[in-house]
């Protein structure tokens, strides 16, 4: 049977407070022509050409596909007083965009975040939530593709997911940021080598640094967390 070690702490990550706070997804919606908005190219004539199966934000508007306008659920996050907040909506809802979305917004390695938001309600709401635009470290996992039927294959892509994230944050390794053993447990984690014990501690360990390195809090989006916990149930190997 599985050892669900991981899974708890995926869950625990995303369910803490679980219905006693909620994104509000359905903030008002204005649908506009999305902007092209790609630095040194001049502007495309806008299309609105739908952007069907697409949930990159950053493409969506500078591509220049329609797109309704969602961003007021940015600021019902920064309102929110939880540390935990699930957004439960049904299937092709948009989920995927939103955090897409969301971490745009907050990521400080989006590049452009500023034109990405132009025009859009987000940036009428004020210096107050603007200020947050390309502040923060973000961590972004998606557990979209973890469909396996054992659990060692389960596993083995969780191992996966969380080293690529790692390889985004590489730049601690630089400086004095980790000490030895942190920098060789990142390097563990990155190289997929480490334990299981090791490896459902990992999420914590990197907000640990992400949040040391840069002196700010870090934004954590797991995208449907609960698609491996639906493989361990319908195969027989989560407990």
């Amino acid at each position: 049977m599985v050892q669900s070690g991981l899974f708890a702490t995926i869950a625990l990550l995303i369910g803490w407070r679980l219905g006693v706070r909620y994104c509000h997804a359905n903030a008002s919606m204005n649908i506009i022509p999305a902007m092209n908005t790609i630095p040194n190219h001049n502007p495309k004539p806008l299309t609105g050409k739908l952007p069907i199966g697409l949930s990159d934000f950053p493409r969506l508007i500078r591509e220049g596909y329609a797109y309704v306008d969602k961003s007021r659920l940015i600021q019902s996050v920064l309102d929110s007083s939880a540390k935990v907040l699930l957004l439960p909506r049904p299937r092709r809802f948009g989920k995927t965009l939103n955090l897409s979305m969301l971490r745009a917004f907050f990521d400080r390695d989006t590049p452009g975040s500023a034109e990405l938001f132009r025009g859009l309600a987000i940036e009428r709401a004020g210096e107050a939530y603007t200020a947050h635009r390309g502040r923060y470290p973000v961590v972004f996992l998606t557990l979209k593709d973890i469909k396996t039927n054992n659990w060692e294959n389960c596993l083995g892509h969780l191992r996966q997911v969380i080293a690529t994230e790692c390889y985004r944050h590489e730049w601690l390794l630089d400086g004095n940021i980790l000490n030895a053993e942190e920098q060789e447990l990142f390097l563990a984690i990155k190289g997929r080598r480490a334990s299981q014990y090791e490896l459902e501690a990992s999420l914590s360990h990197l907000l640990i640094w992400l949040e040391r390195a840069t002196g700010e809090r870090v934004v954590l989006l797991i995208d449907e967390y609960d698609t491996p916990i639906h493989a361990g149930y319908q195969s027989g190997f989560y407990e």
